[in-house]
């Protein structure tokens, strides 16, 4: 059986366990998705088995009816900033703009919300889609703001578009994305190969030299984005439960934490524990 992943960006443990040949023995089929509701889509069709996504997406996702779980986080954290066009240089400047979201009550857009609320800035929330989605809607003139991460965050700066605000350093702990699997196959053999692939590269990675893992970023299409990636990659698939919390803290601040949706529930250790198992490492 061949799973299918969805993804935004493909995450740095994947890239160095296929660069380095361990996905050899993992039968995985890789795309790219254009925004969170075709990932949920295509998870609830059962075309896909598999998403890299916002952790947060995980409310909203079971409330529609998909039985999914978190097996792993594949960043330590998602770099991520609020960028604008000309002239908008500070949060109160933001006010009454068009601001693009991938979707209006789940993922990032929750993280953008809270802080523009603490701000006591509203502005107009636009429906447009993954984080490529953004970046061309900002280039072309559609939005004014949005959030967005490496490599194209690295882009729209260099298009003119300023960081307005650094989230990370606002929230040092806001976890990465998680590796989101249908629930039906969490004891498959695949997804332990997979995660045994994935562990691999995060290993590897943790022996290799910064330079290295940089150049690797830089011909994969991370561009200029390639350092922070890199420096943001996850050095364990463990899922950081203080992330979790603060999570479901973001939502509860903004009073959408929906009572039957527990993060933690939902969360899956035992297919990273197999996938640990020395077997699996054999060629």
């Amino acid at each position: 059986m061949t799973l299918r992943q969805s993804h935004f960006v493909p995450p740095v443990s994947c890239l160095l366990a296929e660069d380095l040949g361990f996905l050899q023995r993992a039968q995985v089929l890789l795309t790219r998705t254009t925004s969170s509701a075709e990932q949920l889509r295509a998870l609830l069709s059962g075309e896909q088995d598999m998403a890299v996504t916002a952790i947060d997406n995980l409310f909203e996702w079971t409330l529609a009816g998909a039985d999914l779980r978190l097996v792993a986080q594949v960043e330590a954290t998602t770099p991520l900033g609020i960028h604008a066009r000309g002239g908008l240089a500070t949060l109160a400047d933001l006010a009454g703009c068009r601001f693009a979201v991938d979707a209006p009550n789940n993922g990032f857009a929750l993280i953008a919300k809270r802080l523009l609320r603490d701000a006591g800035v509203e502005v107009d929330y636009v429906v447009v889609g993954g984080v490529r989605q953004r970046l061309d809607a900002l280039l072309a003139g559609d939005v004014e703001a949005t959030l967005l991460g490496a490599p194209f965050d690295k882009l729209a700066e260099k298009a003119g578009f300023a960081r307005v605000v650094d989230i990370n350093a606002w929230l040092p702990e806001l976890p990465g994305q998680g590796l989101v699997v249908r629930a039906d196959i969490l004891e498959s053999e695949e997804l332990e190969r997979y995660l045994n692939a994935l562990l691999r590269g995060v290993e590897a990675g943790g022996r290799m030299p910064d330079m290295q893992g940089i150049e690797l970023l830089e011909r994969c299409g991370y561009q200029a984005g390639a350092a922070s990636a890199w420096h943001s990659r996850a050095r364990t698939l463990a899922v950081d439960h203080r992330g979790l919390e603060l999570l479901t803290g973001i939502r509860q601040s903004l009073d959408m934490l929906p009572g039957t949706v527990a993060l933690e529930e939902l969360c899956d250790s035992e297919p990273l524990r197999r996938a640990m198992q020395p077997s699996l490492h054999q060629s």
